[in-house]
């Protein structure tokens, strides 16, 4: 049937995200935010994963975010992993009124076993099914409104060569209007004698 489907690829891959979610867990947290937070390097969502796993819980991706994960257990172990992880990877010394300083100045209820797990892949990721694909060309997205001015800020977002290919299109266009004055004023204009 992918034959009759065009978006069968990107269909499949949400269909077994979802599926591999955690149904009765509504909310999900970012492992990025939690080191934002606390300003620290963040693990790798295995080793975040493992963690939790060998604490316990339960833990799944989501389909809303491919860095999004959702878990049964409480905050406190969330933070007493990262208060783990913090301590075989140390942050600067922060002001002692930011959050993530009050968060490491208690000391971890337990001690977080960073050690993979065997769940810690899920069944698509073990298969090397995709979850989520790809963009589907570079660049994709949303592109510059119609009589902007390109500047060094479009350059490094958008590379030199998609930049000179819009400042060609623009030269273009210059010439014709350059051309379309010319004739307008050749109507205009009867004394004017080519």
């Amino acid at each position: 049937m992918k034959d009759r489907y065009p978006a069968y690829d990107r269909i499949s891959a949400v269909l077994t995200t979802i599926s591999e979610e955690l149904p009765d867990i509504p909310l999900f947290l970012s492992l990025h935010n939690l080191c934002a937070t606390l300003k620290c390097t963040s693990p790798s969502a295995v080793i975040f994963r493992s963690a939790v796993i060998n604490a316990g819980y339960r833990i799944s991706g989501t389909h809303v975010n491919p860095l999004g994960l959702k878990t049964d257990a409480p905050m406190d172990v969330i933070w007493d992993i990262m208060r783990c992880w913090v301590k075989s990877h140390p942050v600067k010394e922060q002001p002692s009124d930011q959050p993530g300083s009050v968060i490491l100045a208690k000391e971890p209820a337990f001690q977080a076993n960073f050690a993979r797990a065997v769940a810690s892949l899920s069944k698509a990721q073990a298969k090397k099914v995709a979850r989520f694909l790809p963009n589907p060309e570079r660049h994709w997205g949303p592109k510059l409104r119609a009589g902007r001015q390109i500047t060094s800020k479009h350059i490094s977002l958008l590379g030199p060569e998609a930049v000179n290919g819009s400042l060609k299109h623009d030269d273009d266009d210059d010439d014709e209007e350059a051309q379309g004055e010319a004739k307008r004023q050749k109507t205009e204009d009867p004394t004017l004698v080519s």
